[in-house]
């Protein structure tokens, strides 16, 4: 692995609104990414990661739901071979996405006169099916799982006064 890697790459991106509430974004981008061959043990991991060219696809559907005012996103994102990092690292255009299967919900709280300020329950899903793992036998004997993107849950509340 060299971490002194320059890269080229593109970025398609076609995005159509399907109704008021609703619209679809597909992404394509091809990019050097950090890729690792499954390693069986941390000593070889080394020699097993390197840079080659990957190439990702992403869908993204975004909506509103009028009637209660929630706001969701569903995403997935594929790419190509065991990559560690993203294959467009600089993507800031609609059609980002995390890698895999992705959920974002942010649902209104109705306001009552105990909290002046508005609320909003956030509800963030990534990563769902556990996909892009690459297992690797750590010194001590436990298994070490790199990945891209970890499944995580997150949830919150969002105040604006």
């Amino acid at each position: 692995y060299n971490p002194g890697v320059s890269s080229t790459g593109a970025r398609v991106v076609v995005q159509r609104k399907i109704s008021d509430d609703l619209t679809a974004t597909v992404d394509y981008s091809t990019g050097q990414a950090i890729v690792a061959e499954s390693a069986a043990e941390w000593q070889a991991l080394a020699q097993a990661m390197s840079t080659s060219r990957q190439h990702s696809v992403g869908t993204k559907l975004y909506g509103h739901i009028p009637s209660t005012g929630t706001r969701w996103i569903a995403s997935y994102k594929w790419t190509s071979g065991n990559t560690l990092s993203a294959v467009d690292a600089f993507n800031a255009s609609p059609g980002q996405t995390d890698p895999y299967l992705s959920v974002f919900i942010r649902q209104p709280i109705p306001g009552t006169s105990f909290i002046p300020a508005r609320m909003d329950a956030i509800l963030d899903l990534r990563n769902l099916l556990a996909q892009g793992y690459v297992p690797v036998m750590g010194q001590d004997g436990r298994t070490v799982y790199m990945v891209q993107s970890a499944r995580s849950l997150r949830g919150g509340l969002a105040f604006t006064f």
